[in-house]
């Protein structure tokens, strides 16, 4: 959204495409505590100053609709986007894809989503009010989310692999003034039930012992992968982790493709992904005034 802000206020036509609805991972946060101007923030109510930013930047806003296609006309001709909407020509792109949830990949996972099993628990938390809920990380994701839900449903676990957690230290001060319990040391091998999810089984690391939680929901919190496919089908670099690499201009190695937020090589926190969505901009702003044909086009 800070790239679409920057653009038009350059005087760029800018259209920003949204595959589901604006704000991203930032907006099914349970609080933000570490963006600048706000000591705490809903993540959704962020999210919905940025949007409001956007459209009074002038800039375009098409929400659920997802980029099917990139093509290009020539070697530094105007891009296609293809879309359910039609077809979208732009003389530069901006790639914020963001990252996609990361999954266990454990026998039932796939078979109990959406039937107890969850990415988001700002999203679904509310359904287990007064239940047993277990939340599967250590980062900063899974440690917010447990304390999110220890709010609004009954008991929760967190289940983390290792000794320690690798949240920022603020974050894990107030988890363990919480009623969060923590399994330490702990894997889960496989989720477990008929209808809805019943139970997890899990693994020492250190022992190999194995046992069995009850549960009501399981909330897999483990991060993100990087959105890039769309990026890579019309020749972007990325590395072993499918994250965009870009210069300090945001620029990828496709002339008039840009890269900025959570999908590219970099620290993963809104302040990071602000700037480069600034820098990606002015960039794109630089490049279409290079080669463009006529009037400011898209970007």
């Amino acid at each position: 959204m800070t790239a679409a802000i920057y653009a038009a206020r350059y005087g760029m036509k800018t259209l920003l495409l949204e595959s589901k609805v604006l704000g991203g991972a930032q907006a099914t946060s349970p609080g933000i505590e570490n963006y600048p101007g706000y000591t705490f923030i809903v993540g959704i109510d962020l999210a919905s100053k940025m949007k409001e930013q956007v459209k009074k930047s002038g800039a375009t806003i098409k929400e659920i609709t997802e980029v099917k296609s990139i093509e290009r006309e020539g070697d530094d001709g105007d891009f296609l986007l293809d879309t359910r909407r039609g077809v979208y020509r732009a003389k530069a792109i901006i790639v914020a894809t963001g990252g996609g949830h990361r999954r266990l990949e454990v026998p039932g996972e796939d078979e109990f989503t959406g039937r107890g099993v969850s990415f988001c628990a700002t999203c679904d938390g509310p359904l287990f009010r007064e239940k047993t809920v277990a939340v599967i990380g250590g980062g900063n994701t899974a440690v917010t989310e447990a304390l999110y839900l220890a709010e609004v449903t009954g008991k929760v676990y967190l289940i983390h692999r290792r000794d320690e957690l690798r949240a920022e230290k603020a974050v894990q001060e107030y988890l363990f003034n919480s009623d969060v319990e923590i399994i330490w040391d702990t894997i889960v091998k496989e989720m477990r039930g008929n209808d809805l999810i019943e139970e997890l089984l899990m693994e020492n690391v250190k022992t190999e012992a194995q046992k069995t939680l009850k549960v009501d929901g399981a909330f897999v919190a483990l991060g993100s992968d990087p959105e890039s496919t769309l990026a890579k089908s019309i020749g972007v670099q990325t590395n072993e982790r499918g994250e965009i690499l870009v210069n300090d201009k945001q620029a990828t190695n496709i002339p008039g493709v840009f890269a900025a937020g959570d999908v590219v090589e970099s620290m993963k926190q809104i302040a990071v992904a602000v700037g480069h969505g600034a820098i990606a901009a002015d960039s794109a702003y630089s490049y279409v005034r290079r080669i463009r044909r006529g009037p400011l086009g898209y970007a």
